[in-house]
């Protein structure tokens, strides 16, 4: 598995080894990959390997249906189904996630979905559907989505346990989806009388306060430190040509390297190599997310250069 630190690897010769990590957290390189991963992955660009599917079934007279999403994986909804009992199917020609549809009590088969609103309750999400058209009979919904960008972190760490067994829980504050049992994470941010709480290790579970890897040396302590996911899943490791150019490209721009417009641009030609099956719009909104970044970097320094050009006057 290509994780964050290959790419980090893969960056510091460019910039002469120094180091793309300051403090704790493996930051600024945490977000960085965080932010590459939510333009490839956020409305409206859909991918094969992003994808899941739910199903439920309508109530005659009933228009707004919440359902349970059992992974917690739900970003936006990419196309809905309905079936009937004589099993026909209609493909809605609408699916909205921001547009709101009104309470409405004409009851026909529906014609449009809106994901009317996203929640949680007790760490669980919900999605609460919207049909235009109250539905006048039963159909079997099916709504296929595009999940949510799980994000690197860093996550804080408030207190550690001692090791039990093969595995050592840390307290403190986590999002689950983000770190699902499996995926590689780096501790770090204790003091040398506590480093062995540090490390890179595999996720074993993860609730909202609790997170447990097979960290089998842990030891206890209250003090802050940070945990990392440094997967790029579920980026492929066939698009590494992608990120890499990408995270590479930014961490140039940090060192004012003018080289960052070339890596940003092969990120993007390597984007175009991979998008066979994304529309015009999905292309171009990930080209204007990239392409426009260094001319609105370049004329804030302008501005800046100019404003200090005006003071010594």
């Amino acid at each position: 598995m290509y994780t964050l630190l290959n790419s980090a690897y893969f960056a510091q010769p460019f910039i002469f080894y120094a180091p793309v990590t300051a403090g704790f957290g493996l930051e600024p390189t945490t977000s960085i990959c965080s932010m590459v991963r939510n333009s490839l992955l956020s409305a409206p660009i859909t991918w094969y390997f992003n994808r899941d599917e739910i199903t439920f079934v309508t109530v005659v007279g009933q228009q707004d249906y919440p359902v349970s999403i059992t992974n917690n994986d739900f970003s936006f909804i990419e196309k809905v189904t309905l079936t009937d009992d004589q099993g026909n199917v209609w493909e809605l020609k609408d699916s909205l996630n921001n547009t709101a549809l009104a309470v409405s009590a004409f009851q026909q088969r529906p014609s449009a979905c809106a994901a009317q609103q996203v929640y949680y309750t007790t760490g669980q999400q919900y999605v609460k559907f919207r049909f235009l058209g109250v539905p006048d009979q039963i159909y079997t919904v099916t709504v296929t989505y595009q999940k949510l960008q799980p994000q690197a972190g860093p996550y804080t760490i408030s207190s550690v346990a001692n090791a039990s067994g093969s595995n050592t829980t840390y307290t403190g504050s986590f999002d689950p989806y983000s770190l699902p049992a499996g995926a590689p994470v780096v501790i770090t941010g204790f003091a040398t009388a506590y480093a062995a709480n540090n490390g890179t290790f595999t996720v074993v579970s993860c609730s909202t306060t609790s997170l447990v890897v097979n960290n089998a040396a842990g030891v206890a302590v209250t003090a802050t430190g940070f945990a990392v996911n440094i997967s790029w899943s579920p980026l492929p490791d066939s698009f590494s040509d992608i990120y890499n150019n990408l995270y590479l490209s930014e961490i140039l721009a940090l060192n004012d390297d003018p080289r960052a417009q070339l890596y940003r641009a092969r990120g993007v030609a390597a984007f175009l190599a991979k998008s066979s099956g994304l529309s015009e719009m999905q292309r171009n909104v990930f080209l204007t997310q990239w392409l426009t970044r260094d001319g609105q970097r370049q004329s804030a320094l302008q501005m800046i250069q100019q404003g200090n050009q005006g003071r010594t006057i």
